[in-house]
């Protein structure tokens, strides 16, 4: 799978600007999302017009919803302030093993995609130590993250893990401490309704459902609410309409019943008014007027293959907690 994350670094002060370095990851989400096979037949990713692009393009599922797992990944990596310091008050508070955060990204081997497992296994250490959510002794998790990575698809393999780390496999992130070499298998949910707890998992996120929620023990899970901005969500739909109005019109300008803002009109129109240019030039050429403060990315690459999947991960302007 292909992630894609933007995480929200300055308010919205110019609304075109702002609509424009949207456009980026909206365009990106979309295009590698997009089957590689006709890619090729267009003349490859440096090639393709937007027009072209425009006439080819199947709406995906990925293509809007939140790449939640990578977002909060990277997140805690970037140390995005009110995520990571959550994710630190967490492992020092509840789980004791420090408030150096580090994330590694897991969930996504669930697919079958070797590049997530083999960068795990670069980041843990022989003494890496695995807590369970259940009082047991801890485990050491590079011994076991082959048979984990195997577990979700094969039923034998899961039943010949530790009983004390069964369910780790659900885990999308290992959150821990490299300093003290201990780790938590954490899940995450769009929806705390959806959380399924296991005896190998120990902290569950989701996005909050009340403001300034506070993170809580809950029988063997700790929960922790990830804040969330209605500003920046809004920007992102936005410009994904903006993107889909034009699509529909194969890449042409769309009427004003479609776009009935002035700063959506404007945006559309610089957009359709190079069609004719390639994609990947037309995104080169957004970075130099784009707000600049608005927003900061992160990739993880897919790996090769017709059915990759892209996704685009919004990531709000938060305040500490």
């Amino acid at each position: 799978m292909k992630y894609t994350l933007e995480i929200q670094t300055g308010l919205v002060s110019e609304p075109v600007r702002a609509r424009f370095a949207m456009l980026i990851p909206v365009l990106q989400g979309m295009l590698y999302s997009t089957k590689r096979q006709m890619i090729e037949q267009c003349g490859g990713y440096d090639a393709i017009t937007f027009e072209t692009f425009c006439r080819i393009y199947n709406e995906h599922p990925g293509d809007y919803g939140i790449c939640f797992e990578y977002a909060v990944h990277d997140s805690i990596r970037a140390k995005q302030p009110s995520i990571y310091a959550k994710v630190s008050y967490i492992l020092d508070q509840f789980c004791r093993i420090g408030a150096k955060a580090e994330s590694i990204l897991f969930g996504s081997e669930k697919n079958g995609k070797q590049t997530i497992l083999e960068s795990a296994k670069s980041i843990l250490t022989d003494n890496s130590k695995l807590l369970p959510g259940t009082q047991a002794r801890p485990t050491f998790l590079k011994r076991h993250i082959d048979n984990i990575s195997l577990a979700m698809r094969h039923g034998h393999v899961a039943n010949n893990l530790p009983s004390s780390i069964r369910g780790v496999w659900k885990a999308d992130l290992f959150l821990g401490n490299p300093d003290s070499d201990y780790w938590v298998a954490t899940t995450l949910k769009t929806n705390r309704l959806s959380i399924e707890p296991a005896p190998g998992l120990r902290i569950a996120m989701y996005p909050e459902e009340r403001p300034n929620e506070e993170p809580r023990a809950d029988g063997s899970l700790i929960l922790c609410p990830l804040p969330y901005n209605s500003e920046f969500m809004q920007l992102f739909g936005a410009t994904f309409q903006i993107v889909k109005h034009i699509i529909s019109a194969r890449g042409k300008m769309p009427n004003l019943v479609a776009l009935v803002y002035f700063h959506d009109q404007e945006v559309a129109k610089w957009l359709t008014d190079r069609s004719h240019f390639p994609l990947v030039e037309i995104l080169a050429a957004l970075e130099s007027i784009k707000q600049v403060d608005l927003l900061g990315q992160a990739v993880q690459e897919s790996a090769e293959g017709d059915n990759d999947v892209a996704a685009t991960a919004p990531i709000p302007l938060v305040h500490a907690c």
